[in-house]
């Protein structure tokens, strides 16, 4: 806390970009236009792994109406590496790794003509063997699908002898999972326009990662970061999809070829097929408990699936600092590449799914000690200032801010009390009758509790810098500038809400530039919960930066110290000598003498880069409790009651929090129940749209309940801390307890459709 109440922060109130979204003038990409710009669409390849014999474009070239058409001998013999590694590999190459690859790209002077031209390319290929999954792919004898083979360098994190600590553990228990792969279902399709002049090249897409999309763009090409140009266009819900892909750099090397502007145009089945998706993974694990419940020891694997150009190393950021309480632990990740689409960050990447086969080891350890789930997971949780384990990933990120601390800590940590308030909330103690024991049964409907806990990040801590400037107006106003996406979070009015409090400044007198690169500081944009953490934590200093210059200004004015000065709704009041109040605005332009005057002050700017590491680490965490019946003649299930409770640290908006944890919900419980991303042997997405590919609506499921456990954080501004992924990580482990505890039966692959829980349950 900041010793006073608070004005602007910790309140709900309306979202800044609310009236362009309920009047429609909201610039989503794929309605965006600039002068004299062609439309591009690309050819995809059919077959999940092939050798391009040859392209022949000579009738798509004679096409009337055709532009320019781009194929792998128009593109630089290179790779280019997406953030985080979601992506490594060239734009366009003479192998294609999976149905749907770039093989070719069009265009014209409209949509009909550039799709005509893509049917008058003539395309031989030479089909090789290709592999679908992690675990084929890791074997001996597999198809090699990259150069430098198909498995990455695994990643080890541990500590302690944990062979040593299973043997002496009174109970080892042991478990497997499986995650099907989950698209991140966003309604927008991006559409990039790429422009490439002699001053450089510019790129509108929707991105939710402008600064980092602007580098990558500019390393690829060799050209001066000052030459390329990235306008960020709002995307709707990102969930990981819309960061970057390689339909960015098509339209770059496309409009570079045409010598016009081009706008990529992406069908609903393209957006499913040929971009991104989640890993599927798979987990094995043994943990060692003691009969009070401490959990001494743990040997937890992880393998996924990168796909054919996703390149990740390691997924979970966070597993191993949920419980770090574990005397001995060893978590070792594996990615692999497979024929499929891509995979790589979506909400909670790695959380999702790790956390899922931690939680069923804890489950199936309470249940062989008879504990309640409740109770052991406060024994074991994480608490305010234990150790983070996962600082031993430091190697594998970008450690670009000189030595790393020592040791680092959790900076607070909140999830006993939110696993108490869950409990009560929900009526645990009535509800829970013992494992494997329904709580009530009616005919073949039986009814369950579960529980689960989950964390993630607060952003990436050795990602980069991230910086904010501050423009006080002679007017009053302020400029906030900072590097964002726009994806429906509502970062845009939290960013205004944490610069209006510093300042002292209402409010509505603060407007955001966050989407261009040729104006914005550099940030980490909106991935990995970073906006109102790091993002915030930089808008908070750059604009203390500000008001610490606005005071110096009004201390010779008021003939005060600035130590005695603050700023209240836009006033400056000296608490002494005399308590004398002036307005920023006559502070800044002084009274009013003629329409030729000049403000004595035009501006105020403060600027700021919050520099990473710190020895304090934020994590935000939560537990979920949820109540279900599953019909055992059909295996459906349907939720009754759903809490979630939550220590994201004090809220800035806390009704754009409160969204942010039910669309977690309603997304986690897709996962859990409903949603795959099937594939057929040839490993084609067979259900590439929403009328195949199904995610729960609002009226399919209960309201969830939703608490917060308000405890300051000391690192976030305003005590805050990041939200957007734990609610997604937490429902699979409660879901599938409250299953096993309505049916006996352990399901351990998600979804947990009706045709896999009555499998589990011997019923087929």
């Amino acid at each position: 806390m900041t010793g006073k109440a608070f004005t602007t922060v910790n309140r709900s109130v309306p979202l800044k970009d609310a009236y362009e979204k309920v009047t429609g003038t909201h610039p989503f990409p794929i309605g965006y236009a600039v002068p004299s710009m062609l439309y591009g669409k690309v050819l995809r390849s059919p077959h999940a792994h092939a050798h391009i014999r040859r392209i022949d474009d000579a009738r798509a070239r004679a096409l009337p109406g055709v532009v320019a058409v781009l194929t792998c001998a128009d593109v630089p013999d290179r790779e280019w590496l997406g953030l985080w590694y979601n992506y490594r590999g060239r734009v366009m190459n003479d192998v294609v790794r999976f149905v749907g690859d770039d093989v070719a790209a069009v265009a014209a002077v409209d949509e009909r003509t550039a799709e005509e031209a893509l049917s008058l390319i003539e395309v031989d290929y030479e089909v090789l063997p290709h592999v679908l999954d992690a675990e084929h792919a890791l074997a001996p004898g597999a198809p090699r699908i990259r150069a430098d083979g198909n498995a990455r360098e695994p990643v080890v994190v541990e500590w302690g002898d944990w062979e040593k600590g299973l043997a002496q553990a009174d109970v080892v228990v042991e478990g497997r999972t499986r995650n099907r792969s989950q698209d991140q279902a966003t309604m927008s399709r991006n559409a990039p326009i790429a422009s490439w002049t002699p001053d450089g090249v510019t790129l509108w897409t929707g991105t939710v990662t402008p600064s980092e999309l602007r580098d990558t763009v500019a390393n690829f090409l060799d050209l001066p970061k000052s030459k390329v140009r990235v306008i960020a266009l709002p995307t709707g819900p990102s969930l990981g999809k819309w960061w970057f892909n390689n339909i960015d750099m098509v339209a770059i090397l496309l409009a570079r070829k045409a010598k016009r502007p081009v706008k990529m145009l992406l069908s609903q089945e393209e957006v499913f097929t040929a971009l991104k998706r989640r890993h599927e993974e798979a987990t094995h694990g043994r943990l060692g408990v003691m009969r009070d419940g401490t959990m001494v020891s743990l040997h937890f694997e992880d393998v996924f699936e990168n796909g054919a150009y996703g390149d990740k190393r390691q997924v979970s950021q966070t597993i191993p600092d949920l419980w770090p309480r574990i005397a001995s632990a060893r978590f070792e990740m594996r990615g692999a590449a497979t024929n499929r689409v891509s995979s790589g960050c979506m909400r909670g990447v790695g959380d999702v799914t790790t956390n899922f086969g931690m939680e069923m080891l804890i489950n199936r350890a309470a249940a062989a000690i008879g504990m309640d789930p409740v109770a052991f997971r406060r024994v074991n949780a994480v608490r305010a200032g234990d150790q983070v384990r996962t600082d031993r990933l430091r190697h594998s990120l970008r450690a670009s801010n000189g030595p790393m601390p020592e040791s680092i800590r959790v900076s607070s940590a909140a999830l006993d009390e939110c696993l108490r308030r869950g409990a009560e909330a929900i009526g645990w103690e009535r509800h829970w009758k013992g494992w494997g024991v329904p709580t009530a049964v009616d005919g073949p409907r039986r009814r369950g509790v579960g529980v689960a806990t989950a964390m993630h990040l607060c952003g990436i801590r050795y990602g980069g810098e991230c910086s904010a400037m501050v423009r006080i107006n002679a007017d009053g106003s302020v400029n906030l500038v900072v590097s964002l996406g726009r994806q429906g979070t509502g970062n845009e009015t939290t960013q205004c809400q944490i610069a209006a409090e510093e300042l002292g400044i209402g409010l509505d007198r603060i407007s955001l530039s966050c989407d261009d690169t040729a104006v914005t500081p550099w940030g980490q944009g909106s991935t990995a919960s970073t906006s109102a953490h790091l993002t915030g934590t930089a808008t908070r200093a750059a604009a203390a930066d500000a008001k610490r210059r606005l005071l110096a200004i009004a201390a010779s004015a008021l003939d005060a110290e600035p130590g005695d000065l603050d700023v209240e709704d836009g006033v400056v009041v000296a608490r002494r000598p005399s308590n004398r109040r002036i307005p920023v605005t006559d502070l800044l332009a002084g009274p009013s003498t003629g329409f030729w005057e000049v403000a004595k002050h035009p501006c105020v700017v403060g600027t700021a880069t919050v520099n990473v590491p710190a020895d304090r680490v934020a994590k935000h965490m939560g537990a979920h409790f949820v109540l279900l019946d599953v019909d055992t003649d059909l295996g459906q299930v349907e939720i009754l009651r759903y809490v979630a409770v939550h220590d994201s640290g004090r809220l800035i908006n806390p009704a754009v929090c409160e969204n942010q944890v039910s669309g977690g919900y309603y997304q986690g419980v897709g996962f859990s129940l409903i949603e795959e991303l099937a594939h057929d042997e040839h490993g084609r997405v067979l259900n590439p749209g929403f009328e195949n590919y199904k995610i729960y609506g609002c009226p399919d499921l209960p309201d969830p309940e939703i608490l917060f456990v308000e405890e300051d954080d000391p690192v976030g501004p305003f005590g805050a801390k990041g939200l957007g992924e734990a609610p997604i990580c937490v429902p699979p482990g409660a879901i599938a307890m409250a299953i096993h505890n309505a049916t006996g039966a352990w399901v351990t692959e998600t979804p947990m459709t009706p045709e896999r829980i009555l499998a589990a349950m011997g019923a087929i």
